[in-house]
């Protein structure tokens, strides 16, 4: 019996790396989100520094100018981490959507490995048969050659 070839091998092999493409821009963005998550909180923490900061001037009854620009910097602030929760909320987005092409790419290289298997294991049950039918045909022989 001549030897198993999988005759979509070059599909397979195709689907693997678009399979590990999609994993590895998964990576990517999951690493991005962090990286865009890590930036927000040192903004938090900043805003809640600086509010801190302009209380205890407020307490201390402080010049007015010193307040204003401790006041201008919060703001500021503030207005960075607005920003950051949109960069995190786009990264976000970008890892659901890369989880998305990640799980279809997956979905389809598992659609082939499952064919290839089955084509393997038909493969195998045909040549034992053959195999089997070939044992049985020289038991057969054997048997009519004692009986003569």
């Amino acid at each position: 019996m001549k030897k198993f070839s999988f005759r979509f091998g070059r599909l397979e092999k195709i689907r693997e790396r678009d399979e590990e493409t999609a994993l590895l821009r998964l990576s990517l963005a999951q690493t991005d989100l962090a990286r865009e998550q890590k930036i927000l909180a040192a903004l938090l923490d900043e805003v809640q520094g600086s509010g801190s900061q302009l209380f205890e001037l407020v307490k201390e009854s402080s010049n007015r100018d010193l307040l204003c620009n401790a006041d201008a910097f919060r703001r500021s602030a503030s207005g960075a981490a607005c920003r950051q929760r949109g960069s995190v909320s786009k990264a976000a987005q970008g890892v659901a959507e890369k989880q998305d092409e990640f799980q279809k790419a997956h979905q389809k290289a598992e659609g082939i490995r499952k064919l290839h298997e089955r084509q393997r294991s038909e493969h195998r049950r045909v040549v034992l048969r053959e195999e089997q039918k070939h044992l049985d045909e020289i038991g057969a022989r054997k048997r009519a050659g004692r009986s003569l």
